[in-house]
């Protein structure tokens, strides 16, 4: 029975260990700022020659709605920030006050939705990879006091191979067909037709295609990043063990 049990505990333990990998690279784009900074400054507007706003007001809308919808879901600073931008590029004759309403200078009721519905989902998700997180070192800890060191490393591995395996196959599958992706990834969570917009509209502006596929190389190369670690670590405690 004590065999039994620490056996489902060290495979619950890898599975863990995976889940945790993958909300690590989740965290490091959700939580800071920094990604979407440096991402939105290289890329927001670059789809849209004649979008009135700077580089730097795109960026600053950019990081509101991403406070917005990872934060504090805020709307009041969210449309502040929009605010600021469009009186910016109305008092320097970058655009028509007449015109300030419009998709591509504001954020309609439907893009807002979306935005919301990525907030419930990021607001269940970052406090679920905690409790995750934690069962996972709880498990790990039985795996190293209960079983052996040994056995801790062929968990690290089997924890770490296992996403690197799954990430290799999404990898590939983003640089044949990173649309298809996306979509297939907001289809897990979110209704069909209630995260697409117009190609000119401020949502896409702020966060086009080459924004995403960043956003997805930093996820990429972190968790990848701390599962070769894992896997490494792994190995060493297997090998140590083993002389």
């Amino acid at each position: 029975m004590t065999r039994l049990l620490n056996g489902i505990v060290a495979f619950g333990s890898a599975l863990l260990l995976a889940v945790t990998l993958i909300g690590a690279g989740f965290a490091a784009v959700a939580i800071p700022d920094a990604a979407t900074a440096a991402l939105s400054q290289a890329f927001s507007g670059c789809d849209q020659p004649n979008t009135p706003f700077t580089a730097d007001e795109l960026a600053f809308m950019a990081i509101a709605g991403k406070r917005y919808t990872f934060d504090d879901n805020d709307r009041e600073k969210l449309d502040a920030a929009i605010a600021e931008a469009n009186a910016a590029a109305e008092a320097d004759g970058r655009a028509d006050v007449l015109n300030g309403e419009s998709d591509a200078r504001s954020l309609p009721a439907d893009a807002i939705s979306h935005l919301d519905d990525v907030y419930r989902v990021a607001s269940v998700a970052k406090p679920a990879l905690v409790i995750v997180a934690a069962l996972c070192i709880a498990g790990l800890a039985h795996v190293a006091v209960r079983i052996s060191r040994r056995a801790l490393g062929r968990t690290l591995m089997a924890g770490g191979g296992l996403v690197l395996a799954a990430f290799c196959a999404l990898g590939a599958w983003a640089v044949i067909d990173f649309d298809g992706l996306f979509a297939a990834f907001h289809s897990l969570f979110f209704q069909a037709g209630t995260w697409t917009f117009p190609y000119d509209s401020l949502l896409i502006t702020l966060y086009p295609t080459a924004f995403w596929m960043g956003m997805g190389g930093i996820w990429l190369a972190v968790t990848c990043g701390l599962s070769i670690l894992a896997v490494l670590i792994g190995f060493t405690l297997g090998h140590k063990q083993h002389d």
